[in-house]
């Protein structure tokens, strides 16, 4: 049995902000997901997309000029998102967030994808969710994983946001080239690997509730989904540039992306994009010390504002 149905995860549709489980109360108090005192209504519950069974939040405060929708990386699910969740409701947006296939709440073999394509249908499945339930105009965020495919639905014209944020986007992760050969012989006998921790924020709290308390966060690394992101790569390569506004927020210490290719590529495909570069910020953005998250926070709350 999926931990989701442990959880008793209704239908998103039928949630109606009250009555939850003390088991999602629990889940909601320990990622720090509920509504505390930002007010509003909190929806939690299930959705399909293809076959999978995806778990959503959606944030609606009772009054809101915008609502974001926020894709999260690999590895991990919407409790990555706590920071930036507070921080939007606080500033008048709605919010909705949801776990990839594969990952946190949701359906689907750990961290593993046949492909990218799965990826965004998700993602618009959930849009068709939140726009029964939450007004526009809709704009995104997308984390790492979360920014690949914000930039796969932007570069083939299927992404139905306005605004559109790319935090420490993935194309290519550290020493990538050099991985290629170490999956050529890792999946001759597996299709997994153990997940290498990195220090990949200065939050120090944050380090120790990522490797001791987050029970949701995947510890392997699927070779199937390497695969996809080499395919998701070669398909980047080739894809036409688009001419979409967006904003990109990088850290100059990100050990676990190849952050000055993928930003030369972010230039290339996306010849308008606004580059920030947080220095001394490393990949968790969202989850850094504070001194790098609050520069984080706002240039992402003033460029979806404007």
């Amino acid at each position: 049995m999926h931990v989701a149905e442990r959880l008793d995860i209704e239908p998103i549709e039928q949630a109606n902000g009250r009555g939850y489980s003390a088991a999602v109360q629990a889940y909601f108090a320990h990622y720090r997901l509920g509504l505390a005192g930002d007010g509003g209504e909190h929806l939690f519950g299930s959705f399909p997309s293809g076959e999978f069974t995806l778990a959503g939040h959606l944030y609606r405060p009772a009054v809101y000029r915008a609502t974001v929708v926020l894709i999260h990386g690999y590895l991990n699910h919407s409790g990555q998102f706590k920071n930036l969740i507070h921080y939007l409701l606080g500033n008048g947006f709605a919010v909705g967030v949801f776990d990839l296939p594969g990952h946190g709440l949701s359906s689907g073999e750990a961290a593993a994808i046949e492909s990218f394509d799965q990826y965004t249908q998700a993602v618009d499945d959930f849009v068709t969710v939140i726009k029964s339930r939450l007004h526009g105009p809709f704009h995104a965020v997308g984390f790492s994983l979360g920014g690949a495919i914000l930039m796969d639905l932007l570069l083939t014209s299927k992404a139905p946001f306005e605004k559109n944020v790319l935090a420490a986007p993935l194309i290519h992760w550290s020493l990538y080239e050099q991985s290629k050969g170490t999956y050529s012989v890792y999946s001759k006998f597996t299709d997994r690997i153990a997940r290498f921790h990195q220090k990949n924020s200065s939050d120090r709290d944050y380090l120790i509730f990522n490797r001791t308390q987050d029970f949701l966060h995947c510890t392997s690394l699927s070779l199937r989904w390497v695969k996809a992101l080499f395919d998701w790569n070669d398909r980047l390569a080739a894809a036409v540039p688009c001419a979409a506004t967006v904003l990109v927020v990088q850290g100059d210490k990100d050990g676990t992306v190849e952050w000055e290719y993928n930003i030369d590529l972010v230039k290339k495909k996306f010849p308008n994009a606004n580059i920030e570069m947080i220095v001394g910020a490393r990949h968790e953005l969202f989850n850094e010390a504070d001194i790098y998250r609050s520069v984080v926070l706002e240039y992402a709350g003033h460029y979806l504002a404007v």
